[in-house]
């Protein structure tokens, strides 16, 4: 059979790829961002770990609302990934539109560097070190990557206004458009939300999330964020390049799937099941380091 074409249309059961995951981590997104928007008063970028001390001690629930908004966060990347596996053990990925699953696909990098953002707005000794390292992964991008740097982080040290800006205003946008485009509706059902709401008290009320140390300090070891600590391995024996070439790699073979036929895309798959093993690897790796 001759492979479909890159703008080939959906399956004849069109329509979002079943999944109850998926309908999860919209319903997290929705928790996510409306914690986030009530704790954007008490913020300020150009003193990012003075507020979020006063967030954390001084703002009467101000640690619980930030608890949920980390946690939130954190379960959107989990369930998108949840609902990945779903889709590609359940070949439906192909219910979707070319243009759509692609956009989908996108989810993941857009998803990470929001969480990427969220880390660094934390503002403390470890924020500052990834924010380093961001710096140098972005400004390894051929011709543009000097300007990319200045366009996400700013040109003003210790200001994190335009880490701000893209992680509450860009990343956020984005990722509420594709998923609604994924999902095929606007807003998350009524079941997702409340279970992903659930989850997140519980884990707010019973799992505190610590201050950080403040800026001033020198972090003996790196740990974060979580979602990238695999990366950090491999940044280790890596160019600064590998930090974006690696996960534009991913990327396209997930996206390629639903373009692929038997035996291709069992092989995108064992491929993409090898660059999960060896991240796996690297972030084992970094945490025994870190003992």
């Amino acid at each position: 059979m001759d492979r479909p074409p890159l703008t080939d249309a959906p399956a004849p059961r069109a329509g979002p790829p079943s999944g109850g995951f998926g309908r999860l981590s919209f319903g997290f997104l929705g928790v996510s961002v409306l914690s986030g928007v009530l704790l954007v008063p008490f913020y300020s970028p150009a003193a990012a770990w003075d507020s979020l001390e006063n967030i954390q001690g001084g703002l009467a629930w101000g640690f619980f609302l930030r608890a949920l908004h980390a946690y939130s966060s954190f379960a959107v990347l989990v369930t998108m990934a949840l609902h990945v596996v779903q889709v590609l053990a359940a070949r439906t990925e192909r219910q979707l539109a070319a243009g759509v699953w692609w956009r989908s696909v996108i989810l993941l990098p857009v998803t990470i560097a929001a969480l990427l953002g969220g880390f660094v707005l934390r503002g403390d000794a470890e924020a500052l070190a990834a924010l380093a390292i961001w710096k140098r992964i972005l400004e390894s991008v051929p011709f543009a990557g000097a300007e990319i740097a200045r366009l996400f982080l700013g040109s003003v040290p210790g200001d994190l206004g335009a880490v701000a800006l893209h992680h509450a205003g860009t990343l956020t946008l984005l990722l509420w458009f594709f998923t609604a485009e994924h999902a095929g509706r606007l807003l998350p059902d009524v079941r997702g939300t409340v279970l992903a709401a659930l989850v997140s008290l519980a884990l707010a009320g019973t799992v505190p999330l610590p201050l950080g140390a403040p800026p001033a300090a020198s972090p003996a070891h790196l740990l974060g964020p979580w979602s990238l600590l695999g990366l950090q391995g491999a940044l280790v024996y890596l160019p600064p390049a590998a930090g974006w070439l690696l996960p534009l790699a991913f990327v396209l073979l997930l996206g390629l799937v639903r373009h692929a036929e038997s035996p291709a895309r069992r092989t995108l798959l064992a491929a993409l099941a090898a660059a999960c093993a060896v991240y796996a690897f690297f972030t084992v790796r970094v945490l025994l380091s870190a003992r």
